[in-house]
């Protein structure tokens, strides 16, 4: 194998450091062939290891060889296209960038058109405005979409999720991680699995979810040590430092800051994110002037191109130079630059920068003494955090608590400011608690220096405002006492603070704690950590000693235990002994209530945002009319690729409408034949005695009615492919003619004297069960075995449901666009129609089905159940199984008519997602819940292809 060859395989398995060697090798013999693609391949291999200037020169040298052609054209120029982004030199990166693209079209190169348009979309996206990402994220996915490359579906999905985390849209940002996991299970990458571990953990990270993001931060340095991909390495890095700031370990992020610097000494984008996190570090020091300097050296660096938007990493930049203007006092300059960046945010899509600036500008507004404009702020603030990650809901709340205290006073703001501090203590990251704990000084203690001199030393520190009213071991307190005036209603605001915590366990625990102490209703209150019905520790206990909480159960001594959920692998309950009266109680129930309310909604939202991040936004790789998007299909979409590239005979097995040309056309399309003709032959499509000369060709005067020459399909396919479709019905004459022309390559035209070479790759596909054919004589068995060589078995739709989403929005997009409706949608009820029915006519059934829905649809509402066929709709109906338990909300609908495999993987599919759902998508709980271990759960998830990248907390 040559070290052209060895580096080639080397890189497809993104593996860089490992191909620079064997390229090393081969251009060492300087007279050997191949050396300028050898230049070329050593480029793109320095580049992705952060060699920019080696990788600079050496693509330079390729635009200058004498032997230069358009696909070597196209790699220098996406080479240097990376390097002058890189180098920050915007407008030149997307010049080169289209001149890559059109070098690579001229070539016909798809699958290079496919790796441009993809690094355009990664980096150009920065700095780009909303509308234009869209634009170029269609163009993007049209492109990869009809290749078929498992590698470029995955990372466009890795690209895609990165836009959408930026945007703040973390549920599709999960959704396109686990799209990429799926494409990655089948065909690995260690290039492709680093990206994907750091864009996971950056969604953790806007997530709140510490824990998660640094085990997904190590794991993609992991794969950057074996792949080399320099910007991954330096990108995770830049994320632990994120992270240990966020814990207030402001020396290991320090520590992290300066190793990240040395690693991206060329990538500008993120030196600016790891030069913003020193500034932030600085900020929480107390050290305004090296701040300043760091923000000023950020400045200083950024190249000013015009026609461009400030990227999401100066958007943070611009974001702690608002804070250090509001920390220094100076309201007007800090409200300035949250103006201009609220302008840029909204342009860029970017919502929790968005929402960041927004509330820093209400806190400068509120100085300046202009309440209704601060107030104003505030609600547009409030309307972004819709659907957003606890913590930024609770930044808000917190502006809205100052904005109460100035305009109320502080007594009737104290109960909203001090929830809101709790929340940011436990989920917030140290810039925000900082904003919180100046905001707090300002508003509610502005004369305490003894609480100034505590934060100045700690600013990120909100322990001194929140300890006092935070759940606590402590026998001695007790509840206080009901207002004189009688029962004290549970408020609105108080209700919906709860079910804003309904997604964190031990946040809903907390401040349903605080709110049952404060109603002055509860004698003793307690906060209980089970695993199953053993009590693991009492976290918190005020009236109760910590055993006499622990032995609380419902109904001793009128004790009520309310569950708040599941966390980290517990239980975790909240334990109340009422005060004697009714009210009492009453109040108490209707927390219970809230707190269960809360429960079943977070995890409706859960499941939900499953759902919905499968359709429509789980866009699988679309290949003319099919769509590969489970594991299994993704394995045969590899198996094509692979075989492509060499000559051998192909046959493909599989019943009608599974979508067998799709699979030949993509052996073609990689294959060195994809410029030379693809022609398809149905053995069925003309009549038996036509069959040979249709083959085969024949001479004029051949036979009655031959009144011209014919080539055939045979020799009209020479230099290309022919897809011999329904070779099972080929009739016993003609069978020994075949295997002549595919052991010898020539055929013998009717009236002929002579055979006459060609030069054709065949790949031969039957729904037919050939062996069975042989065995009745029906089919030549030397002929099975000629072409028996390389077989794929593409499975029937019933097997890979999975797709059946994916599918519909593919088919949908492609008759509505034709009846000029592109974006039409369809019901969840519908969609489990149609993923019910067993579809004995497959891909092109299904098809078929859509196809009249969208004829018989209505303008652009979506298609419901009354579109779809009475043969599904029916089928669907009688899918009910034949014992219906009593709870009619947890029963899982069964097909009887299917195999008993697969009948149990869809039982285990479904409860597998509700206990997902039930459980928060905490893989501890979840296993608890279906009676399983941990690792058996794993298990089951990678065989029933259920996605490990949950989605993130709301």
């Amino acid at each position: 194998m040559s070290g052209l060859t060895k580096a080639e395989a080397e890189i497809s398995c993104g593996r860089f450091h490992k191909a620079l060697d064997h390229l090393a090798q081969g251009r060492r013999q300087r007279q050997s062939p191949g050396q300028l693609l050898l230049g070329v391949l050593t480029a793109q291999a320095l580049q992705l290891i952060g060699n920019n200037d080696e990788a600079t020169r050496l693509a330079r040298q390729g635009l200058r060889a004498a032997d230069r052609t358009h696909a070597t054209d196209a790699r220098c120029l996406h080479v240097l296209a990376l390097t002058a982004f890189e180098q920050g030199q915007m407008k030149r990166s997307l010049e080169l960038f289209q001149r890559a693209r059109a070098a690579a079209a001229r070539a016909g190169d798809l699958e290079q058109t496919g790796r441009i348009l993809l690094d355009l979309l990664a980096h150009a996206a920065h700095a780009l405005s909303g509308e234009a990402i869209a634009s170029t994220t269609r163009d993007c996915e049209n492109a990869i979409a009809r290749l078929g490359h498992p590698h470029l579906a995955a990372r466009f999905h890795i690209v895609v999720a990165g836009i959408h985390a930026r945007q703040g849209a973390l549920g599709e940002a999960a959704s396109h991680l686990r799209a990429a996991e799926l494409a990655l299970t089948a065909d690995p990458n260690d290039w492709l699995q680093g990206l994907l571990a750091l864009n996971a953990s950056t969604v953790h990270i806007l997530s709140a979810d510490p824990s998660a993001a640094l085990h997904c931060a190590r794991r993609a340095i992991e794969h950057a040590e074996r792949s080399g991909h320099a910007r991954t390495k330096a990108g995770a890095v830049a994320n632990l430092a994120h992270l240990a700031l966020r814990e207030g370990k402001v020396a290991e992020a320090e520590g992290h800051c300066r190793n990240g610097l040395g690693l991206a000494s060329e990538m500008l984008d993120v030196r600016t994110a790891l030069l913003e996190t020193l500034a932030v570090v600085e900020l929480a020091r107390g050290r305004w002037p090296e701040c300043r300097a760091l923000l000023s050296r950020i400045d200083s660096e950024l190249p000013r191109e015009r026609g461009f938007l400030p990227s999401w990493y100066e958007l943070a930049a611009i974001l702690t130079h608002a804070r250090l203007q509001i920390q220094q006092r100076d309201w007007a300059s800090g409200l300035a630059i949250c103006e201009a960046g609220v302008a840029v945010s909204d342009e860029r899509r970017d919502r929790l920068h968005g929402i960041s600036l927004r509330v820093l500008g209400a806190d400068a507004l509120l100085e300046l003494d202009r309440s209704d404009e601060a107030s104003e702020w505030l609600l547009q603030a409030a309307r972004k955090a819709r659907n957003t990650p606890t913590a930024v809901v609770a930044e808000v709340e917190r502006a809205r608590a100052a904005l109460l205290a100035r305009t109320g006073g502080p007594a009737a703001a104290r109960p909203q400011f001090e929830r809101a501090l709790r929340v940011l203590a436990a989920e917030g990251g140290i810039a925000v608690r900082m904003d919180a704990a100046g905001s707090y000084l300002r508003t509610m203690q502005p004369a305490n220096e003894e609480l100034r001199r505590m934060l100045r030393a700690r600013p990120h520190d909100l322990g001194p405002l929140v300890g006092p009213s935070l759940p606590r071991p402590d026998t001695r307190r007790k509840p206080p006492d009901p207002p004189a005036a009688g029962r004290r209603p549970l408020g609105f605001a108080h209700a919906a603070q709860l079910i804003g915590l309904a997604t964190s366990a031990d946040l809903l625990a907390q401040e349903a704690f605080v709110l049952l102490r404060e109603s002055g209703c509860a004698e003793s209150l307690a906060l209980i950590e089970k695993e199953g019905d053993r009590v693991r520790r009492v976290l918190a206990h005020e009236g109760w000693t910590a055993d006499r909480a622990a032995q609380a159960r419902p109904g001793r001594r009128g004790a009520v235990l309310i569950p708040a959920g599941e966390s980290n692998g517990r239980s975790v309950w909240l334990a109340v002994s009422p005060r004697a009266g009714a009210r009492s109680r009453e109040l108490i129930h209707d927390v219970e209530t809230v707190v269960d309310k809360a429960r079943l909604l977070a995890a409706f939202h859960t499941q939900e945002r499953a759902t919905s991040a499968e359709w429509p936004p789980n866009r699988a790789p679309v290949l003319d009319e099919g769509v590969f998007a489970c594991e299994r299909t993704a394995r045969l979409v590899a198996l094509a690729r692979q075989v492509a590239a060499s000559d051998e005979v192909v046959l493909i097995t599989g019943e009608t409408g599974t979508g067998k040309e799709v699979v030949a056309r993509i052996i073609h399309r990689h294959s060195a034949r994809a410029k030379r003709p693809f022609i398809p032959f149905n053995c069925t499509g003309v009549p038996k005695g036509m069959v040979e000369s249709q083959l085969f060709g024949h001479r004029r005067g051949a036979f009655t009615g031959a009144q011209d020459d014919s080539p055939g399909v045979v020799r009209s396919a020479n230099g290309g492919t022919l897809l011999l479709d329904e070779i099972g019905e080929l009739g016993l004459r003609l069978q020994p003619k075949l295997l002549r022309f595919l052991d010898r390559q020539e055929v013998h035209p009717l009236g002929e004297s002579h055979p006459v070479n060609v030069n054709v790759r065949v790949i031969a596909a039957t729904n037919a069960d050939v062996e069975q054919l042989v065995q009745d004589g029906r089919f030549r068995e030397d002929l099975y075995y000629r072409l028996n060589i390389i077989r794929i078995d593409v499975p029937p739709l019933r097997e890979r449901c999975a797709e059946i989403p994916a599918l519909v929005y593919h088919f949908l997009r492609q008759f509505g666009s034709a009846r000029g409706r592109p974006h039409l949608k369809i019901t969840r009820e519908a969609l489990e129609c149609l993923r019910r029915y067993a579809w004995p006519g497959n891909v092109r059934q299904l098809a078929n089905e859509v196809r009249r829905a969208v004829v018989l649809a209505d303008g652009d509402e979506p298609i419901g159940r009354g579109l779809l066929s009475p043969a599904v709709v029916s089928a669907c109906r009688a899918d009910a199984p034949d014992v219906v338990g009593e709870d009619e909300a947890h029963d899982v609908r069964v097909r009887t008519k299917q195999p008993l495999a697969q009948a149990l993987a869809e039982v285990e599919r479904v409860m597998i997602r509700r206990a997902l759902a039930a459980s928060g998508g905490n893989l501890g709980g979840t296993a608890r819940l279906l009676g399983v271990s941990r690792k058996g759960l794993m298990l089951k998830c990678r065989r029933l292809e259920i996605g490990e990248i949950g989605a993130p907390k709301a």
